[in-house]
């Protein structure tokens, strides 16, 4: 390294300016310290949204938003049930483990802030305009109800309130995936049902029967027919043309368990030719009323699937 005649003079500078950095740099961590610690004078409540002491007692759900309405009712203790709040007596079993994430969410203690003791005039929470989702959930005694307004500017949480007054809180979106009035997110997926009555396999399938216009046949394959998925629940225009005008099903596939339950599944072929309509009857035992009716739409994709395993 070469050294010249004005070099200490040079580091002698260069130490003050680096001295000068770090003071700086000192005062903007203080004052940035400062800001993050009392910056926020939101109100913090530690609570869940749902008392845990309900948890058991909540017999339904309805879940509103501006697309309509659905509900999500408790019919045992081992499954509940989707439908459309205006067409209940066309149903599909609900998938469990979403409802049991639901209520664990609920229930779960978390961070409320409190924003606003009152909503005012033209406010930017969300929750009085049309445009929020109500969560209401009932118990034997009484309900309660939630309302989910606009997310804030960071798009990280949500404003809330109850029934029982005006005052709004933030909270985490954790909640988010659940505001929704698609019956099809809330449905278990297989057109037979593995929640009515519980877990079935081919070897729980103790007899199996298929008509198909005066041809009887069974179900070559029991695994598969398992695996087939729905479409959705159908409007209640198709359903009830079937229904009215006694429309005879496509095939009618009667499956008898182990445990003397049986479940027969009547397929109906509509105006249009790429869908099909189940009606899926639970019996507790053979010739007894339905403990549960599905009713679902498929695709003539699916149908096909179904033909050939039920030639």
């Amino acid at each position: 390294m070469f050294y010249t005649k004005n070099s200490p003079k040079i580091t002698d500078f260069n130490k003050l300016l680096i001295a000068l950095a770090a003071f700086l740099a000192i005062l903007y961590f203080l004052s940035f310290t400062k800001s993050c610690s009392s910056g926020d004078h939101r109100e913090k409540i530690k609570s869940a949204l749902v008392n845990q002491k309900y948890l058991n007692d909540i017999t339904s759900f309805e879940l509103t938003d501006a697309s309509g309405s659905i509900t999500i009712k408790k019919e045992n203790e081992n499954f509940w049930s989707v439908s459309s709040s205006e067409t209940p007596d066309i149903s599909l079993a609900a998938n469990p483990e979403r409802i049991t994430n639901l209520l664990n969410n609920l229930t779960t203690i978390r961070n409320l802030y409190k924003i606003s003791d009152k909503i005012t005039h033209n406010s930017t929470f969300g929750l009085t305009n049309g445009t929020e989702f109500h969560l209401r959930y009932s118990t034997k005694d009484s309900f309660h109800e939630l309302i989910f307004g606009n997310q804030d500017f960071s798009l990280s949480s949500r404003y809330l309130m109850t029934e029982k007054s005006t005052q709004v809180y933030e909270i985490d979106n954790s909640l988010d995936t659940y505001l929704t009035t698609s019956i099809q997110s809330w449905a278990e997926p297989y057109i037979i049902s593995q929640t009515v009555f519980g877990k079935i396999t081919p070897q729980d399938i103790q007899r199996t029967s298929v008509e198909n216009q005066n041809h009887l046949s069974t179900v070559s394959d029991s695994q598969k027919l398992l695996d087939l998925r729905h479409g959705g629940s159908p409007d209640r225009e198709t359903v009830l043309s079937i229904l009215q005008n006694n429309q005879a099903p496509e095939r009618n596939i009667t499956i008898e368990l182990g445990n003397k339950k049986e479940i027969e599944i009547k397929i109906f072929a509509t105006k249009n030719e790429n869908e099909f309509i189940l009606i899926t009857e639970y019996k507790p035992e053979k010739g007894k009323n339905p403990l549960f009716t599905s009713t679902s739409k498929i695709s003539s994709w699916t149908y096909n699937k179904i033909k050939e395993i039920t030639l």
